[in-house]
């Protein structure tokens, strides 16, 4: 028998051991390390804050045997950027910034100081990719105090708003942005407000032992080529850090949970809402703000990839399963690390959904709007979810629903849903029984009735 602990129950309520989930992540990464040639590859899953599987195939660093593990640092790359963009938002939700400010009204005399910081976090500014120069050809960079000067010599290749151009030279500018809002270095406002109350103590600026060497491996033989470090000086806000996996997993796991330490959840949600679609063809990947969005079917993950010489990253995550993974990789290039990461979510989502469990009676003035309500000849369920009232088309159980929050006395607002923002009265006959709702001013009445007739 399972013990007590090492259980976990599927949407049907049949009993899934972690065993099975450890099983089928094993051989994914396993699949993956060996079909794609990579020198080492480590994954974490999590559900809930608590890992279900670790699974470390190949060597972290050829020359010196040693093997790959969750303990060991590799190079995040741009998973860096999610970090920054959640320093940016810590300091939007304490009112020292706002989205819709442009660079110069935080930092007087900025290059391009028009750009609005959404655009940037959101890679709409239309900002170049890179800082000016060879740069992945010399492996030189501008360092901070080079940065401005740099920068102000870059185009702008879009007009801002008008679509998805991925830069790292626009989030460069953002550290600099959250170093002055914030009166300190960019390096000690993430330490200080993000790694140090998350528990993170395994990530940071320069690589610390045990660490991974960075490889290539040659396209027509089993040989690996040894990439050089490289020092991502002003840039750094885009791509600097160094993490393990253990650490990893806290970061994808805070994405999908959040935590008021760091971030309100009101805050993360407004982060992973899509902006842009970045793939205008397909419509499988979206950027929110500093995060993306991989469709997967009718699933979303969340997170971000990372890339640098000899190392790939993803952190995502999965809000509605509530699970996330971490993958660290020290080979540059040969897999394409976020449809990893989506294939790892998948196979173990179903199995790490969340069992139902009664709750409480809702309050009494919300006793009457739940059940059946008809509006445009449609039918929606009104129910009580144990701490929301939520509403579904009736002949679409499994749809996200909308969620609603109550304002004051019989006025909610639409706080989750394609109706977010907008308003619901609850209107009440003489004897304070329910007898209609308005939302966004459609009438919702108990049975069909065409429109215009009361």
């Amino acid at each position: 028998m399972m013990a007590a602990g090492r259980r976990h129950l599927s949407a049907a309520g049949y009993p899934k051991g972690v065993e099975e989930i450890s099983a089928t992540v094993r051989r994914l990464i396993l699949d993956a390390q060996r079909r794609r040639r990579l020198v080492s590859l480590v994954a974490v899953v999590a559900h809930e804050g608590r890992p279900l599987a670790e699974v470390s195939v190949g060597l972290a660093d050829v020359g010196r045997g040693l093997p790959a593990g969750p303990e060991v640092q590799y190079r995040l790359g741009s998973i860096t950027k999610t970090l920054t963009a959640v320093g940016i938002m810590q300091q939007v939700g304490a009112g020292r910034l706002s989205l819709d400010q442009p660079l110069e009204a935080v930092w007087p005399g900025a290059p391009h100081g028009g750009l609005r910081l959404d655009q940037l976090l959101s890679h709409t500014s239309g900002l170049q990719r890179e800082p000016v120069g060879e740069v992945w050809e010399t492996l030189e960079v501008p360092s901070a105090e080079q940065l401005p000067s740099n920068a102000a010599q870059a185009r702008v290749l879009l007009e801002p708003g008008e679509g998805w151009h991925y830069s790292n030279l626009g989030f460069a500018l953002l550290g600099e942005v959250l170093a002055r809002v914030a009166g300190k270095t960019w390096e000690q406002y993430i330490r200080e407000s993000i790694l140090t109350p998350l528990g993170m103590v395994r990530t940071t600026w320069r690589p610390e032992d045990p660490v991974a060497v960075g490889y290539s491996v040659t396209p027509y033989q089993q040989e690996v080529v040894v990439e050089p470090a490289m020092d991502t000086g002003g840039i750094a806000p885009a791509a600097q850090l160094w993490s393990t996996a253990q650490d990893l997993w806290r970061w994808s796991d805070f994405l999908v949970r959040g935590d008021d330490r760091v971030l309100p959840g009101e805050q993360l949600e407004l982060m992973r809402t899509p902006r842009v679609l970045a793939d205008l063809a397909g419509w499988t990947m979206a950027w929110g703000l500093g995060l993306m969005l991989v469709r997967r079917g009718t699933n979303v993950f969340v997170g971000h990839t990372g890339g640098m010489p000899g190392f790939l990253a993803a952190a995502f995550c999965a809000p509605p399963f509530g699970t996330s993974v971490a993958l660290l990789c020290n080979t540059g290039s040969g897999i394409p690390i976020a449809q990893l990461a989506a294939d790892v979510l998948e196979a173990v989502g179903e199995v790490s959904q969340k069992p139902w469990h009664p709750s409480a009676p809702p309050p009494r003035e919300v006793e009457g709007v739940l059940g059946r309500w008809w509006s445009e000849w449609t039918e929606w369920v009104f129910t009580w979810s144990g701490e929301a009232l939520e509403a579904r088309p009736a002949g679409a159980p499994e749809a996200p629903p909308e969620r609603y929050r109550r304002l004051e006395g019989d006025r909610w607002v639409v706080e989750r849903g394609s109706e977010r923002g907008e308003e619901m009265r609850v209107v009440r006959d003489s004897e304070g029984r329910v007898e209609k709702l308005y939302i966004s001013t459609y009438p919702f009445t108990r049975e069909p009735r065409a429109f215009g007739k009361k």
